[in-house]
C-alpha cells in the first residue's frame, strides 16, 4: 500500500503542542477525541463492537484530515532563508 503523508504520528503530536501548530488543526483532533468521550453517539457503544466501530472511524478521518491540513499549512510556512531580514529602513523614506 502506497503510503501518501509523510507524516507519522509522534511528529503530528509534537505539533499539536506547538505553538505555531493553527489553532483549527488542534481543535479537529480534539473533536476526535471529545465524540470518543462523549456518551452520545452516532451508535452507542452498547451495541458492542458496532458500537465501537464509528468511534474508530470518527478519529480515523477526523486525524487524517488534521495531518493533511498541517502538512499543507508546513509547506505553506516560509523557511528561514527565506524570510526577508532586511533592517535597512529609513522611516524618513517612508511616503505619506
Amino acid at each position: 500500500m502506497k503510503q501518501t503523508s509523510k507524516m507519522n504520528i509522534s511528529t503530528f503530536i509534537k505539533a499539536l503542542f506547538n505553538k505555531e501548530t493553527p489553532t483549527y488543526i488542534k481543535a479537529i483532533t480534539g473533536m476526535a477525541l471529545l465524540y470518543t468521550i462523549f456518551p452520545a453517539d452516532v451508535l452507542p457503544d452498547i451495541f458492542g463492537p458496532l458500537g465501537f466501530v464509528d468511534d474508530a472511524a470518527v478519529i480515523s478521518i477526523l486525524t487524517t484530515v488534521a495531518m493533511t491540513l498541517l502538512e499543507n499549512h508546513n509547506k505553506t510556512k516560509p523557511v528561514a532563508s527565506e524570510v526577508n531580514t532586511n533592517t535597512d529602513f529609513d522611516p524618513d523614506k517612508v511616503i505619506n
